[in-house]
């Protein structure tokens, strides 16, 4: 019989060992699920990162019956694969805490020691395997791609941060994070893959010591581990939550340690974060100690349903556009979590309430206003007339006589007064647009900060001087169907507001951009024309958040769209094409969704992903820039993924700048240069794309350049699949058809 929790004298438990690596499996076998384990980690300084108590109590989780309270909670838990430039692997556990980042051992990514910025990992490839609940089958687990990028480590704290690909929550939900320490005795769980094997449980006899913190700060318990377990949680029963990560074990005292999450959470910026979000997984009810294992179930039960994944949650959106309130409702029931559910709510609280501003009128396009002269006064409707047949000649007279939620009928007419509207209205053009003119010099023609109304059908001209077409500083609102340029800053900004919709405006000729959104601002941008403007058409940065869609951006002097520093959101399904500089910029971008563009005939090229930009590059048309069809450069790190990459002035793709990202199933073909070139430190991974009539090779790897390359299709190129530059870093090439 195990013995019970003996009480831990308040000794300094010593973490001065040798540096160590995961335990190992055959590098023939990274990729697969079922692997076979080399060697264990281990040591003989009596500190350890794995040991077991006598007979060892770690079993298969799925003994508990696959629909069992311990399989669910073990969902976001899986087996972190490791396959590093020198040839050699590694496996750990690690587990899900938001839609795009795990958490591991610090020990798990040996080589980093000596860069702890997590620049320079010493990984070539890293997969993410959840769902391997069954010995030795793969049915039911699913395998993502991870970044070689750090994220962010701490070697004192035994913890890296690194990004995941694919947005695993969306099936297996998330691990919830506490700020706590376990109370001494208190009954724990460990989840993890043991020897790389598939998912296994310490409960029996498995709890924290007396005391349960020591000197140092460690969390000290008694749940058996092995080489493999390393990056597990450290589970509460009482609450199914983390409160310590476990990562090694002291064979003198007869303990295995764990970091305190309490102390990891302290330090880190992304944990933290994700502390607060609430778990996909539906946690078993509290239970007051370890149970007796239950024998095997007679029939299999069915398993959970899982939320749906990105991709459904895409697609719902797509969906909830076209549908209006009952679609935005539908979406929100199932994609609470999802990346534009923010955007989402406040649709609904727009547009489907009783307190919702004035409906749009029917869409038309911009050009072609449908509100005429003769158009009957709205029931309640203030009307403003530059000729003195209205009931007001100023709009700013009509502005401040109107009650909340009144609409302020516009007559054809020029007005050259500044507009400060801090009352909800609607500002609605009656008549041919082009002749209902706001024109305005040094002032913003319109500022806004009211909770809710609408701009509509007006020609919006801001003259000159250091100001704006419509400055959105707060509130929400909705600007359509008008016809927008300035001559001083950009036409339209979005700051600080709760949302806001710009839709079907042509917004042009701009002497700086055409719709900016920063400083918090969120928006979205759908079905514009965007032409002749001297930045960039849609420009989105400092936290901004954006959908961007259906828009034709053509023509303009900078970027077509340009999302910058910790800008986020969407770009999907719109035209780019003509602008002089590249189609879509990405510089320290947070993760926006690039999906379903036609991105054409750019004067430079057509997706720029650089300073560290994070961002999904999906699906997407790409074809004649002047440029590269992809460039990714100074230490970015996107998905691109299923892209159509042809017939462009130079490459296909270009990496550089120890870039990294996950490249797979994308198209490349016709290019005037090779298809993809790599160097000065890039190493990225090449997975399962179609390379061919490029104007030389399929890839070109040279000075710097590394990345593992696999299952690529490389033939039907006049030079070949590969040239590799005699000073080109470590690659990993297999299962390429060359």
């Amino acid at each position: 019989m195990r013995r019970a929790f003996l009480a831990l004298p308040l000794l300094l438990l010593t973490a001065a060992a040798h540096a160590q690596a995961p335990a190992q499996f055959d590098p023939d076998d990274f990729g697969n699920i079922v692997i076979q384990p080399r060697q264990s980690a281990g040591s003989p300084g009596g500190f350890v990162l794995e040991q077991a108590f006598g007979d060892y109590q770690n079993e298969p989780i799925i003994e508990y019956g696959e629909n069992s309270p311990a399989v669910r909670l073990g969902r976001p838990i899986g087996r972190l694969d490791t396959l590093y430039a020198n040839g050699q692997t590694g496996f750990c556990t690690a587990f899900i805490v938001d839609d795009k980042h795990i958490v591991t051992n610090h020990h798990c990514i040996p080589g980093m020691d000596g860069d702890p910025t997590g620049a320079d990992s010493n990984i070539q490839a890293a997969q993410f395997v959840a769902g391997y609940i069954q010995p030795g089958r793969s049915e039911g687990a699913t395998r993502y791609t991870v970044s070689p990028q750090i994220v962010e480590t701490n070697r004192s704290l035994d913890y890296t941060v690194l990004r995941v690909f694919g947005n695993p929550s969306a099936k297996f939900g998330i691990m919830e994070l506490a700020a706590e320490d376990p109370e001494d005795g208190e009954f724990l769980w460990i989840i993890g893959h043991p020897q790389g094997q598939s998912q296994h449980i310490s409960r029996e006899g498995c709890a924290a010591a007396t005391p349960a913190i020591s000197q140092e700060g460690k969390l000290v318990h008694t749940c058996d581990t092995l080489g493999g377990n390393s990056g597990s949680p450290v589970i509460r029963i009482t609450d199914k939550r983390v409160i310590g990560l476990h990562h090694a074990g002291d064979n003198r005292t007869g303990f295995n340690m764990a970091i305190p999450m309490r102390r990891i959470l302290a330090q880190s910026t992304v944990l933290k974060a994700a502390a607060g979000t609430t778990p996909v997984v539906v946690a078993a009810a509290p239970v007051p100690a370890p149970l007796p294992k239950p024998e095997p179930p007679m029939a299999e039960t069915p398993r959970l349903a899982a939320k749906p994944e990105t991709d459904s949650c895409d697609a719902l959106w797509g969906e909830a556009k076209q549908l209006g309130c009952g679609g935005y409702e539908a979406y929100l029931a199932q994609c609470e979590r999802h990346t534009f559910a923010i955007m989402a709510r406040a649709m609904v609280k727009r547009q489907c309430s009783d307190t919702a501003a004035a409906p749009a009128a029917p869409a038309a396009p911009a050009a072609k206003p449908t509100l005429t002269a003769a158009a009957p006064r709205e029931t309640g409707a203030i009307r403003v007339s530059a000729t003195g047949s209205g009931d007001y000649r100023s709009i700013a007279q009509a502005v401040s006589a109107a009650k909340d939620g009144a609409t302020i009928e516009i007559l054809p007419g020029t007005y050259t007064e500044g507009l400060d509207i801090t009352k909800p209205v609607n500002l609605v053009g009656v008549g041919n647009r082009a002749d209902i003119v706001l024109e305005v010099a040094e002032d913003n023609v319109i500022a806004w900060e009211a909770d809710t109304g609408a701009i509509r059908n007006l020609t919006i001209r801001q003259a000159g001087g250091r100001y704006f077409g419509i400055d959105v500083k707060a509130g929400s609102v909705t600007i359509e169907d008008n016809d927008i340029t300035s001559k001083g800053l950009s036409a339209v900004v979005l700051r600080t507001n709760v949302d806001g919709m710009v839709r079907r405006n042509e917004i042009h000729d701009s002497a700086e951009g055409g719709v900016f959104i920063f400083e918090d601002g969120k928006a979205t941008v759908e079905d514009n024309v965007l032409y002749g403007n001297t930045y960039a058409a849609v420009e989105i940065r400092d936290r901004g958040e954006a959908i961007v869609t259906g828009n034709t951006i053509r023509d303009g002097q900078g970027q077509g769209v340009f999302v910058n520093t910790a800008g986020r959101g969407e770009i999907r399904d719109n035209t780019i094409h003509g602008n002089r500089l590249v189609g879509i910029s990405l510089s320290g971008s947070d993760n926006p969704v690039i999906k379903g563009n036609v991105i054409r005939d750019g004067g430079e090229g057509g997706i720029l992903a650089s300073d560290n930009a994070l961002a999904r590059i999906e699906g997407n048309a790409i074809y004649g820039n002047a440029f590269a069809g992809i460039e990714v450069r100074t230490g970015a790190d996107p998905w691109i993924k299923g892209n159509t990459i042809r017939d462009g002035k130079q490459g296909g793709l270009f990496l550089l700048d120890n870039a990294r990202g996950v490249i797979e199933n994308n198209d490349i073909f016709r290019n005037a240069y090779s298809g993809v070139v790599v160097q000065a430190g890039a190493s990225p991974m090449f997975r399962g794309n179609r390379i061919s009539r490029s104007g030389y090779y399929a890839i070109e790897v040279l000075e710097g350049g590394a990345g593992t390359y696999e299952n690529n299709d490389l033939t039907g190129n006049p030079s070949g699949a590969f040239f590799i530059h005699a000073k080109a870093g470590n690659l990993s090439r297999r299962g390429n058809k060359e």
